[in-house]
């Protein structure tokens, strides 16, 4: 009892230290650089819903350009009000649950000692603790997508019929925060039928599975409705086209990853033939058929070039897991994100190999990691694009630390023993 206090106590001290830091490091900086340095068009978006628009650009065109959930996050967070503080609390606190949700995988995983260390290293994680707070969605992306997760694993274990139906939910909601959630959602639901450790009927495991898959359909069914409506398509988003295309032409790497996509982007617009412009300016007012083209194109492109296409892959897997962030800032800010994500990286894979014969209590981390690498080789990733994986990095790397610690102090390591709650 005195020990489960004491980690309770330890927890909450380190889940407040992660609230303060964030607040205080973006206070730090003011708000006038948080609103000259922020993905703006979010704001645009949040504004027009709050003011009863609907989700449409400052001219009052509605959109599908992208998923809405973040754009709803901020207009509820600051009543389409350009309210600093409402958005960095709601934010920060949003990046605090992160840090919970690693110590709850940490725990089920490796034990308490590996919790209070995943916890202490997701609050102090440079990269979360600065980002998490931005005017942009990898910070609610990565709360949402740690705790569906956190909900899977306790959905495997107990079966419940409300515990399935909160991981679905959850899941669809990550999916309307950034779409490319959709094929681990999906590998999720159909893992829950797989027989697990806990000897639970084929029956039940269907059942949680459906229940589940239910949830994450009655999540985005919404949306779906609405775009359906709107362009006559059922889609998520007008994104896909445009992103397979920026990936995948000739002027890809002209820039990237040293600099940002949106460079490289540019120059293949440039490179646009005078056909090709009437072509897109005849669609001008179609998102959905935009994207369409650009689609072709990225396929066509891919299809003449398939050897490109493989090295292109590689390359733009290396760009968003490599020590060296992609696009390039300032030296110092590249040491602190690239030195504190290389380190997390090696503890991370000497925890994997460490744990290699439990490997099937960790698939939908690993295949959250294989799906985002396939996903980043068709269309392309910067190392923002990965951050919402590196909380299971860290997650891993607890376990190393508390087996170091152990070995050093000569305490009962916990890095090999799983939760059994």
């Amino acid at each position: 009892m005195l020990v489960a206090r004491r980690f309770r106590w330890v927890l909450g001290g380190i889940l407040v230290l992660a609230f303060l830091l964030r607040v205080g490091a973006r206070a730090a900086s003011g708000s006038a650089f948080f609103w000259k340095n922020s993905y703006i068009f979010y704001y645009d978006l949040a504004q027009s819903l709050a003011s009863g628009r609907g989700y449409a650009w400052a001219n009052g065109k509605p959109t599908v350009f992208r998923v809405p959930f973040y754009s709803i996050f901020v207009a509820a967070a600051t009543q389409g009000r350009q309210d600093f503080w409402a958005l960095l609390i709601a934010q920060a606190l949003v990046s605090t649950g992160t840090v919970a949700c690693a110590a709850a995988l940490a725990w089920r995983f490796f034990g308490r000692r590996a919790a209070l260390a995943a916890a202490a290293l997701t609050a102090l994680y440079p990269y979360y603790l600065w980002h998490d707070t931005s005017l942009q969605e990898t910070g609610l992306l990565t709360f949402l997508t740690v705790f569906a997760t956190v909900l899977l694993f306790a959905t495997q274990q107990s079966r419940g019929l409300a515990l399935a139906a909160s991981t679905g939910l959850v899941f669809g909601l990550a999916i309307l925060t950034r779409s490319i959630v959709l094929p681990f959602a999906v590998f999720a639901v159909a893992w829950l039928i797989v027989r697990d450790p806990y000897r639970h009927a084929l029956g039940k495991r269907i059942a949680t599975a459906l229940l589940c898959g239910a949830a994450l359909t009655a999540t985005l069914s919404p949306w779906l409705i609405r775009n359906h409506g709107l362009t006559g398509r059922w889609t998520l988003s007008s994104e896909f086209g445009a992103a397979l295309y920026f990936g995948n032409n000739a002027h890809t790497f002209d820039f990237y990853p040293q600099r940002t996509i949106d460079l490289s982007a540019a120059a293949a617009f440039g490179s646009l033939t005078a056909d090709d412009e009437a072509a897109l300016n005849a669609i001008r007012k179609d998102e959905v058929a935009r994207s369409a083209w650009f689609r072709q194109r990225g396929m066509e492109y891919i299809l003449a070039n398939p050897g490109g296409f493989i090295t292109g892959a590689i390359r733009k897997n290396l760009a968003a897991f490599g020590v060296v962030p992609s696009p390039r800032h300032d030296w110092k800010t590249d040491l602190i994100q690239g030195g504190s994500y290389g380190i997390i990286l090696v503890l991370a894979l000497v925890g994997m190999w460490r744990t290699r014969a439990r490997w099937r209590d960790f698939v939908p981390v690993y295949a959250n990691f294989i799906l985002f690498a396939g996903i980043t080789g068709v269309l392309w990733g910067h190392s923002s694009h990965r951050a919402f994986l590196d909380v299971y990095l860290i997650i891993f790397a607890s376990g190393v630390v508390v087996a170091a610690y152990a070995k050093i102090t000569g305490a009962s390591p916990s890095a090999r023993a799983p939760h059994p709650a």
